[in-house]
C-alpha cells in the first residue's frame, strides 16, 4: 500500500471537474414475507447465544460458590433479557419498583421473582473466565461471542449507495481500561464503537475501540493514523465500485481519500487543514469578509480537498438563520456540502434509535452495559412497540404460568363502599401469535363474573366464562388445538 508523502502533494487553484462515473444501483431487497419483530431479532441474536449464556452463567455460579443458586436455562435467560428490554420502555426510577405490588406490572410480577432477577443478572456470563487464553489482548473477551454474532449478521446485509463512518458511545462510568471521554456527546463517558452505517441508519459493520489492541493493521495505523485507519479498515466491507462514503474531520486525511479513490470508493468529509500539506486556501479572516455561503477550492493531482469525487459542483441555495439580521436568509451551498449533509447522519440516526428506549443499568460491571446495549431495529413498527413485542416474546413463549407466591391471608377483607366503575373505551386485546400457538401451559379456567365475556376466537360471536390461564383471554373452546 503506497501513499503520497506530504512534501509531494501539489495543489492548484482551479475548479474540480468530475470525469469519473459515480452512478450506482441499489441492490433489490428480497423478503418472502414481512418479518415479525422476534424473527428480525433472532437474525441478530440466535437461540445459541441464550444457551451459551445459560451454560456459562451456571459455570460462574459454581466457580463463585454461590449458595442457593438454582441452575438456569436458555428459556430463563430469554426471560431475563426480555425484562431488560421492557425496562427500557417503562423507565422506572428503581429496578425493584417493577415488582412492587402497587405498580401491578404483570410482565414482571408474573414471570420472574425479583430476587431471582437480581441473582441471574449478577451472575450473567457469556464465557468461562478460566478459559481466557494466556496471550489474550482482547479487552472485550467477556462479551466477544455476542458482538461476533451481531457483526456476522451485519456483514450479510446488502450495502446502500450512501454510507458513513462515525463513533457511538455505550454509556459507562465505571472502571474499564478503554473507557473514553468525548466532549459534546450526550453520554460523554463510555465505551466507543466505530460504526459504518447507511443513510437509513442500518449498521453494516462496526469496530470496538480498545486502543493499541484493536483489530487494525499496523501498516494502516502507521501510514494513516488511528482515525483514517479505522475508516480504511471498515471500508474493506465495500467490494463494489461507486459507493459514496462520508466521515467527519476526526477521520479525514489526504492519504485516506487517495487510497479510497484507488478502490473506486467516492469519499468526502469535513477536514482539518493541518492534515493536508498546507493547501493554499484563503484564511478564515479573508473568508469572513465574503458573503455567507462563499467557498474556496483547491485541487491536487487526483484528490479534491476533503473529497475524492466532488467539489463545489452545482451550487444550490438553502435557508439559514442570520443572527445579526435576526431572520432567515438564502445562502449558497456547494454540492459536496449538500451530499455530506444528506448522507452523514446514518450513525447519528442509529444512535438516536438506540437511546430512545435504552435499558439503564446502574452497575459497576461493564459487561452488563455491553450486553444490554441495544441493537438496531427496523421502523416498520414504531420502535416502542417493536421492543415491547420482542420483550413479550422472550418472556412468555414456551413458558409456564408462574404460580402466585405466598399463603392466603386468614384475616377478613376490609369492608369498603364499592366505587362506581369507570367506563373506558373498548379495546380488543389480542395475544402475540407466537405466544398463542406455543402449545405450552394453555389451561382452561372459570371466572366468577356475573356476565359472560365475548369469546376471542376469530369469527366467534358467543360469550363464555371460560378463559385461558396463560393468555387471560376468554375462549368457548379452550383447548390446545384451538388456542
Amino acid at each position: 500500500m503506497t501513499v503520497t508523502r506530504k512534501e509531494e502533494i501539489k495543489w492548484r487553484h482551479r475548479p474540480f471537474t468530475t470525469l469519473i462515473d459515480t452512478s450506482f444501483e441499489n441492490p433489490p431487497i428480497h423478503e418472502d414475507h414481512p418479518m415479525r419483530p422476534y424473527e428480525y431479532f433472532k437474525r441478530y441474536i440466535p437461540d445459541e447465544i441464550f444457551s451459551l449464556m445459560a451454560d456459562n452463567t451456571n459455570v460462574y455460579a459454581l466457580q463463585s460458590a454461590t449458595r442457593c443458586f438454582k441452575p438456569t436455562s436458555s428459556g430463563e435467560i430469554k426471560t431475563l433479557i426480555g425484562l431488560h428490554l421492557a425496562m427500557g420502555v417503562m423507565k422506572m426510577p428503581r429496578v425493584s419498583m417493577y415488582w412492587e405490588a402497587g405498580m401491578d406490572i404483570g410482565i414482571f410480577q408474573n414471570t420472574m421473582p425479583r430476587d431471582r432477577f437480581f441473582q441471574l443478572r449478577s451472575h450473567l456470563h457469556l464465557v468461562n473466565n478460566l478459559e481466557k487464553p494466556a496471550e489474550n489482548t482482547d479487552v472485550f473477551f467477556k462479551v466477544r461471542p455476542l458482538y461476533d454474532v451481531i457483526r456476522s449478521r451485519c456483514l450479510e446485509l446488502p450495502l446502500e449507495e450512501n454510507l458513513c463512518v462515525d463513533e457511538q458511545m455505550v454509556p459507562f462510568r465505571g472502571t474499564l481500561s478503554v473507557k473514553q471521554f468525548i466532549k459534546g456527546k450526550p453520554h460523554p463517558w463510555g465505551v466507543k464503537i466505530y460504526f459504518m452505517c447507511g443513510k437509513s441508519g442500518m449498521a453494516y459493520d462496526f469496530l470496538l475501540h480498545q486502543g493499541t489492541t484493536m483489530e487494525l493493521s499496523q501498516q494502516h495505523r502507521k501510514q494513516l493514523g488511528l482515525g483514517a485507519g479505522v475508516v480504511y479498515h471498515l471500508s474493506q466491507r465495500i467490494t463494489e465500485a461507486n459507493h459514496k462514503l462520508y466521515f467527519d474531520n476526526y477521520f479525514t486525511s489526504y492519504n485516506l481519500l487517495e487510497l479510497l479513490a484507488e478502490r473506486k470508493i467516492h469519499a468526502a468529509g469535513t477536514a482539518r487543514v493541518s492534515r493536508f500539506a498546507r493547501p493554499p486556501l484563503q484564511s478564515d479572516k479573508e473568508m469572513a469578509k465574503k458573503p455567507r455561503g462563499s467557498c474556496d477550492e483547491v485541487v491536487s493531482r487526483d484528490v479534491l480537498m476533503a473529497s475524492n469525487f466532488i467539489g463545489v459542483g452545482r451550487m444550490d441555495e438553502v435557508q439559514r438563520w442570520d443572527k445579526k439580521k435576526a431572520q432567515f436568509v438564502m445562502v449558497s451551498r456547494p454540492e459536496v456540502v449538500k451530499l455530506y449533509n444528506e448522507a452523514m447522519g446514518g450513525v447519528d440516526l442509529l444512535d438516536q434509535l438506540v437511546s430512545l428506549y435504552r435499558t439503564d443499568i446502574r452497575s459497576k460491571k461493564w459487561t452488563l452495559r455491553m450486553i444490554t446495549a441495544n441493537i438496531q431495529t427496523k421502523d416498520i413498527l414504531d420502535l416502542l412497540h417493536f421492543k415491547m413485542n420482542v420483550a413479550q416474546r422472550l418472556v412468555r413463549v414456551h413458558k409456564t404460568v408462574a404460580a402466585k407466591r405466598g399463603r392466603p391471608s386468614m384475616s377478613p377483607e376490609p369492608q369498603h363502599v364499592p366505587e362506581r366503575p369507570i367506563r373506558r373505551p373498548f379495546q380488543d386485546e389480542r395475544p402475540l401469535p407466537e405466544v398463542q400457538y406455543d402449545m405450552v401451559d394453555h389451561m382452561p379456567n372459570y371466572d366468577e363474573k356475573k356476565e359472560a365475556t365475548r369469546c376471542k376466537m376469530p369469527n366467534c360471536t358467543g360469550k363464555t366464562h371460560v378463559f385461558c390461564d396463560k393468555l387471560t383471554l376468554h375462549f368457548i373452546k379452550c383447548t390446545l388445538s384451538s388456542i
